[in-house]
């Protein structure tokens, strides 16, 4: 039910008989206001028809059988009390508009659906929209759950699960049924400032009912325990008695210290209870080098949040150790970070090749140092598949690398898998809707490659696919929407320059062949790539013809085969990579990059841009 109604002042004696109505340039007039068109609402059908009155187009059909028999339907629905609902219906009737309330809307909602009416229906919509508050959300979701208002329902259940601290406070939680609170703490939509909030609120709602407490083990099952830090779990839920007196509770609160005494095991015991909850999808761009001119790499993760339409990068966490070509890879909700180069060396990159593996855990913002490779990589490819990461190729100080790798995480090693049939680097992978890893282009033989191979991660075989169209290294690829887009890179031109690719070449498993899709607007090579919301986004990169680092974010939508340019980095930068990760709602920035800078960067930009235009072509990455 809706806040009680403030006392009002008596109102007149309703008027025995109705005005005459008149029609004045097709606008029915009621003579004598709307208040007397609500005395109809009290007559019968009988005494409506007497009046013989002029209605309003919505009203027409009444002498059709249907729409009478809808008529009927709603005074039998509405038993002695039509009124109010048909008070509303007439006036909009003659009026077009109508006076609602929360006192009158269920009647009226009731009347407009029985017989009918969908303008009328829409009003009652957009005031129920605009009624949402903490303390009527749960009366209005029981209206349009009962006429079937599918927008209103989804409203309203947005509504709690954004704002459910704060309907918590209100009466009307406790009211919650069992059901509904299994519902609400089940939803990955759920907004909370953290786990522990979740716990604290169904330990409030068992508390308030001592016959509750016999649902205290399937209710708190729904609570996510394994995503709440190891310290608050034993500060905070470890001393609550039922935690501890209760054996199904106890079990809970046991399996959660496990998921955190076995971060190998991670992986394995992902479940409902360890996602993250009102978690988004977001950008991220990871290590890379800045500048040609300075001898440090960077060390920074940013993310972007779609929401806010990309204007701003912000600060996530900082690598282990600062990285460039480093490969990158999300499986299980985590971030992998694998080889690279540790030192800023463009004359000798292989030399500085190093093996390293780091796991980012987005739930904690935490790190965790893994099992380095078997051989150090750089210029190679990560991918994940079938719940294993594989290295492929590469190159370190001993030359070009034809070897592949798989990291198993159950067990923190890595196992050599079968090798291609030619040395590669500088070239891409992308994991197939099948699983598989399609290896396009690189660097074979000192030239440019077209040549394409697919790696079975089942029988641990490659196979030769039909080429590209064109040679290229320092390329991209990612799978949206089922096929593979090849994105950039660089070959040799006719007096053996190197140029940019800007063909972007579509591969479809299904017909296992090629295709040209839209092509870049920018060429850039040892860019970052990756898929979000359907569309692929080209973060960064080397400019050959310019001979420029550059900060473009460069958008591909394959529903329209067109590019479009994207908000800047914060600045240019190469040997950049760039994944999708989901991020808790509640990760907040410790520093943001925006694209417009402070007046306490402006110094640092005019450098950059000093810099920028001074790079010479002597200075760009070589195979």
């Amino acid at each position: 039910m809706p806040p009680k109604k403030k006392a009002s002042r008596p109102k007149k004696a309703a008027v025995e008989t109705i005005s005459q109505v008149n029609r004045g340039d097709g606008v029915v007039v009621m003579e004598s206001g709307v208040k007397k068109i609500e005395q109809m609402a009290a007559l019968d059908i009988a005494q409506l028809n007497s009046l013989n009155l002029p209605l309003y187009p919505l009203l027409l059909p009444m002498h059709d059988t249907p729409y009478l028999n809808n008529f009927l339907k709603f005074f039998s629905l509405c038993g002695d009390s039509p009124s109010a609902g048909l008070a509303n219906v007439i006036t909009f009737a003659y009026l077009g508009r109508v006076h609602m309330s929360l006192y009158t809307i269920s009647c009226t909602v009731s009347a407009a659906a029985t017989l009918q009416i969908p303008q009328l229906l829409k009003m009652c919509v957009d005031f129920l929209l605009a009624e949402l508050n903490v303390q009527t959300c749960v009366y209005i979701w029981n209206i349009a759950a009962a006429y079937a208002l599918l927008p209103v329902c989804d409203a309203a259940r947005r509504f709690v699960l954004e704002n459910f601290v704060q309907f918590a406070e209100t009466p009307l939680f406790n009211q919650l049924t069992l059901e509904q609170i299994s519902a609400f703490l089940q939803d990955d939509s759920l907004l909370l400032p953290s786990e522990v909030t979740a716990f604290k609120l169904a330990m409030k709602w068992l508390d308030f009912d001592a016959s509750r407490q016999v649902h205290a083990a399937e209710l708190l099952s729904h609570v996510r325990f394994e995503t709440i830090p190891a310290s608050e779990l034993v500060s905070q839920i470890q001393p609550v008695p039922r935690m501890m007196q209760d054996p199904q509770c106890h079990r809970l609160l046991v399996d959660a210290m496990n998921y955190h005494l076995l971060p190998y095991q991670q992986n394995t015991l992902q479940s409902r209870r360890t996602r993250v909850r009102a978690g988004h999808q977001t950008l991220l761009i990871v290590g890379g080098r800045p500048s040609l001119t300075e001898r440090a790499l960077s060390r920074e993760v940013l993310w972007r949040d779609p929401r806010d339409g990309g204007a701003t990068w912000r600060h996530l966490t900082q690598l282990p150790a600062k990285s460039f070509n480093q490969c990158v890879a999300v499986m299980d909700g985590f971030l992998y970070v694998a080889g690279g180069e540790d030192q800023n060396d463009a004359r000798n990159q292989a030399k500085h090749a190093v093996s390293t593996l780091s796991r980012y855990d987005p739930r904690f913002n935490t790190w965790l140092h893994l099992a380095s490779m078997r051989q150090r990589r750089t210029h190679f490819s990560l991918a994940a598949s079938g719940g294993r990461l594989f290295a492929i190729g590469g190159r370190n100080v001993e030359g070009l690398l034809a070897t592949s790798e798989s990291y198993l995480p159950s067990s923190n090693t890595w196992q050599m898998r079968a090798p291609m049939e030619m040395p590669r680097c500088c070239h891409a992978s992308a994991t197939l809707p099948s699983g598989d890893i399609l290896v396009t282009g690189g660097y074979i033989n000192c030239a440019y490659s077209r040549s394409v191979a697919c790696y079975n991660v089942e029988t641990d075989t490659w196979s030769e696919k039909p080429p590209m169209e064109t040679p290229r290294g320092w390329h991209c690829s990612a799978t949206v929407g089922g096929k593979v887009y090849v994105v950039g890179g660089s070959q040799l031109g006719p007096g053996g320059e190197r140029v940019d690719v800007l063909s972007v070449e579509v591969y479809s498993p299904e017909s296992g062949s090629w295709s040209r899709a839209a092509p870049l607007p920018l060429g850039v090579s040892t860019a970052g790539l990756s898929s979000l919301a359907e569309k692929l986004y080209l973060l960064g990169g080397w400019n050959e013809a310019e001979k420029r680092y550059k900060a473009a974010v460069q958008k591909y939508d394959p529903a329209t085969d067109s590019w479009a340019m994207a908000e800047d980095l914060p600045e240019p930068t190469v040997g950049v990579s760039c994944c999708t990760l989901t991020l808790p709602h509640r990760q907040t920035p410790r520093r943001q990059h925006r694209n417009t800078p402070g007046n306490e960067d402006q110094q640092q930009v005019a450098k950059n841009r000093s810099r920028e235009s001074s790079m010479s072509s002597s200075q760009s990455t070589t195979a």
